[in-house]
């Protein structure tokens, strides 16, 4: 058999293959399978993406090219994009430009240390295994030729086509600037080669066996995902609290009618003047708000509220996840919902149902309870790197006094929509929720996000703590930028 014949055959079988796989992908409703191709401008990364595009079925193929951020870009955190970019589940997604794209550039044209480089090398490493927990498969592409191979690719004939199709990743560089772009790839692979997601070179001086070959690889990265052979994460340390904060709060702490009156509206005119302050518009604000059923984070909520533009605010109500939702990773919906520089979200109950919530009612497993831990500190790490200013409560009050609530609402016609038999059941697990919320204050207070755990047996006096930590905490910010 001829070797034209023998490719072609090959080629056959492989595509079958890859259908085949590609269908029970979307039916089982797994994935996304992600394909980072990076690699030498010459050795055809668009030609490989074009390839699978002839080969499958296109209502399940994405294709992501990413240049330098612009515009709002800059401004946020640096994987925001990538996190909004992630495809959905049963899909394959093409990155050219990932986020490996930035610092490679920057360090392969001398404007980034490699110190810095090494600590945005960790930033991704975690990035990555936090998807791969969540269900995502990652295929890490670096096409490559020699030097000598450079020279003379694409051949002759293809020149035009490879003209058409071409998707330049570095720009117009010289031989010895590519020399350096394979230096700081080869430092990037060093760094960022895991088990769970290694760095494969392909040789591509043959375009043919190079497609045949990550068609291969892919095949491959599909069947393993079905079969649930894929290689999980490393859990993260964490550490379980010894001790109850609930229990040192003086639930007696309370404030007169008039006292609450002249209160609320100094702290309300003051965050309404931080809000409008030009120094503001540098960074935003993200409230978050957690506490136990019936505590008053809502009428908390709009005492802050009540006083900023709602053009700058938004107010999301987490609740359980859609089904969409669940068969994505667990942090997307929130870094969907960040707040833009100049803007203030408060988050009603918030990502931290993870290590509360699911942890208590078994939604999630051990594991990945354990490591939301880290993987949050690291998401609310790179919000206050880009000048998001997280400030994190925690509204508490007595078992007696939510059980009197709760009687409260079930004979007040404009409160009983707020209680549902999931608060009743809730209270049955009182204890578990205790400790969740200790273990959640012990693992995630930080210095630019700690924890404010305050007494709400009188809801006036928790609102104006509230009101005075957001006016003192952001007035420092502000002073400081």
């Amino acid at each position: 058999m001829s070797k034209d014949k023998s490719l072609k055959k090959q080629r056959q079988a492989l595509c079958e293959d890859l259908l085949e796989a590609q269908f029970e992908l979307q039916q089982a409703n797994l994935g996304p399978v992600l394909l980072l191709v990076s690699g030498n401008d010459l050795a055809g990364k668009a030609e490989l993406i074009y390839t699978f595009y002839e080969w499958l079925d296109n209502r399940y193929l994405n294709t992501r090219a990413f240049t330098l951020p612009r515009g709002i870009e800059r401004k946020m955190p640096r994987l925001w994009r990538y996190w909004r970019s992630l495809p959905p589940a049963g899909t394959l997604g093409f990155y050219l430009g990932s986020w490996y794209h930035q610092p490679l550039i920057q360090l392969s044209r001398g404007r980034m240390s490699d110190s810095r480089f090494k600590t945005q090398m960790e930033q991704i490493t975690r990035f990555e295994n936090q998807l791969v927990a969540e269900g995502v498969t990652l295929l890490k592409l670096w096409l490559h030729l020699d030097d000598d191979q450079t020279q003379n690719y694409p051949p002759r004939e293809q020149q035009k086509q490879y003209d058409s199709l071409a998707m330049r990743e570095w720009g117009e560089f010289s031989t010895t600037e590519y020399a350096k772009v394979r230096e700081a790839a080869k430092r990037m692979s060093e760094l960022t080669s895991t088990a769970i997601a290694p760095w494969i070179q392909v040789p591509s001086s043959d375009a043919e066996q190079r497609d045949l070959h990550v068609g291969k690889l892919l095949l491959k990265a599909m069947e393993n995902k079905l079969r649930g052979k894929e290689e999980a994460p490393k859990g993260h340390e964490w550490q379980a609290s010894k001790s109850n904060r609930l229990d040192k709060l003086d639930y007696g702490r309370e404030l007169k009618k008039d006292v609450y009156k002249r209160e609320l509206e100094r702290y309300q005119q003051r965050l309404r003047d931080l809000t409008r302050h030009p120094s503001f518009a540098k960074g935003s604000l993200l409230l978050v708000f957690e506490g136990s059923d019936a505590a008053g984070k809502g009428g908390t909520i709009r005492r802050i509220t009540h006083c900023l533009d709602p053009r700058i605010l938004r107010v999301h109500g987490t609740r359980a996840p859609t089904e969409e939702e669940r068969s994505q990773p667990y942090l997307l919906r929130f870094w969907r919902r960040i707040p833009a520089p100049g803007n203030v979200v408060v988050f009603d109950r918030s990502y931290y149902g993870r290590v509360l919530v699911e942890r208590v009612e078994g939604f999630c497993s051990k594991t990945r309870w354990r490591q939301a831990y880290a993987e949050i500190n690291d998401f609310e790490a790179q919000l206050h790197k880009a000048g998001t200013q997280v400030i994190k409560f925690w509204l508490a009050i007595t078992p007696e006094e939510q059980l009197a609530r709760f009687e409260a609402r079930e004979k007040t016609p404009t409160k009983r929509y707020k209680l549902t038999d999931e608060d009743w059941r809730n209270r049955d697990k009182w204890p578990d929720y205790v400790s969740a919320m200790n273990d959640m204050v012990e693992n995630t207070a930080t210095p630019h996000a700690p924890w404010h755990v305050l007494p709400s047996t009188d809801k006036r006096y928790a609102r104006i703590q509230a009101l005075r930590i957001v006016c003192e905490t952001l007035q420092k910010r502000l002073k400081q930028s």
